[in-house]
């Protein structure tokens, strides 16, 4: 059945109708725009899927054009894990969001490095000539641009420039030879913002994030406030489904939202998903624990094949069984225990722990200590057992 009017909105990144459980963050971003005219603020998001990093994002972008800072939002992926694809990528950036300010006037050849001789503005080659003409250190070239750049923004009226970057946990130093991508970006906004030029770096990604950056250049710690982004409290995840559903025609029983409370133990995306499968297909105005013990086996089956298989069939056979034994061991498996329980090599068991954390499975909490980056997979791979 399809409910018009159902107000949840599971997916990667929509906004729920009611932000429940980040008036801190939102309060704490507004804040540090006001303070960066004084002072650089760069923020690290941290947290498993699932948790709502991406939402936060997209609100810091409202909060950004209302304090008039203008700013650039993109997703990270494998791909970008090269210096130079990283510095394109970057630059594509920040020359199509400030090309609305005749940037190009300002972006002249000898700005970057290039004989008297040559004044024609250099729009959609930038970037190529920046990667392939100029000679010197790739750091050297993206300061100049960053502060030729930085002159436009403040002519324009804006008072600097935000970039949210999600799913940056993709970026890591030294994973390809002579490979430094975060060392690029550190040490290169880091001298921009001593100059007391108002660039702000919002970092958002899995929890390995800013322990990549620390060990890309160690003065990170020192660079960026770190918000850790958890499953939200019980109070607020009853709000996430009470408020929405007073905007609508349908009532669920306090009994009910406790239950979906419990199970769905506060990950945002289960609270979005629950009520919404639920007023999908149940025919009925007011909605009780009855209506969703009887769904309930076809409710994980959706949530199972459209949240979790995808990413679980990526593991190899091998792979699945230490899965397996992964889940019965808690929310935080130490490497000892796996190994004892799964009665197998340790440097076997190490390869198969790499691969997942390179599948996007499991992440390296603390030296021996590993985690899901999946809320609730252990209750998937418990009943898929």
């Amino acid at each position: 059945m399809n409910r018009q009017g159902n107000p949840f909105r599971p997916g990667n990144g929509i906004m729920p109708p009611y932000l429940a459980g980040r008036e801190s963050e939102v309060i704490w971003f507004e804040n540090s725009l006001n303070s960066a005219l004084f002072l650089p603020q760069n923020l690290v998001l941290s947290g498993i899927r699932g948790i709502g990093k991406t939402v936060l994002l997209r609100k810091f972008e409202e909060i950004c054009a209302k304090k008039k800072w203008l700013f650039v939002r993109r997703e990270f992926n494998n791909k970008l894990n090269r210096e130079e694809e990283f510095l394109n990528a970057l630059l594509t950036d920040i020359i199509a969001k400030t090309k609305g300010i005749s940037l190009a006037k300002r972006l002249k050849k000898p700005v970057i490095g290039f004989s008297q001789g040559y004044e024609e503005d250099i729009e959609g080659d930038v970037i190529s000539i920046l990667i392939q003409k100029y000679k010197g250190p790739l750091s050297d070239r993206l300061e100049a641009i960053l502060r030729k750049v930085y002159e436009a923004i403040l002519e324009a009226g804006h008072n600097g420039l935000v970039l949210l970057y999600d799913e940056f946990h993709f970026l890591e130093d030294g994973k390809k030879a002579d490979n430094f991508p975060l060392s690029l970006l550190l040490e290169s906004f880091s001298h921009v913002q001593q100059e007391g030029l108002r660039y702000y770096l919002v970092l958002s990604g899995l929890p390995p994030l800013f322990p990549n950056l620390v060990k890309a250049k160690t003065y990170a710690e020192r660079m960026f406030s770190v918000k850790s982004i958890g499953n939200l409290s019980k109070e607020s995840s009853g709000k996430a489904i009470r408020l929405p559903l007073e905007k609508s025609n349908i009532i669920f029983t306090d009994e009910l939202i406790d239950t979906i409370v419990e199970e769905t133990q506060g990950y945002p995306y289960f609270l979005q998903f629950y009520p919404y499968y639920l007023i999908q297909n149940i025919p009925k105005k007011k909605v009780g624990l009855k209506e969703f013990n009887e769904m309930c086996p076809l409710l994980l089956k959706e949530l199972d094949e459209s949240f979790f298989s995808g990413r679980f069939n990526r593991a190899s056979e091998s792979e699945q069984r230490i899965l397996f034994e992964m889940a019965k061991l808690g929310p935080e498996i130490k490497f000892s225990e796996l190994r004892e329980k799964a009665k197998i090599d340790k440097n076997y068991l190490n390869q198969i722990l790499i691969s997942l954390i390179e599948k996007g499975l499991i992440f390296r909490a603390r030296r021996g200590k590993y985690k899901f980056t999946l809320p609730l997979l252990e209750k998937f791979l418990i009943r898929k057992r």
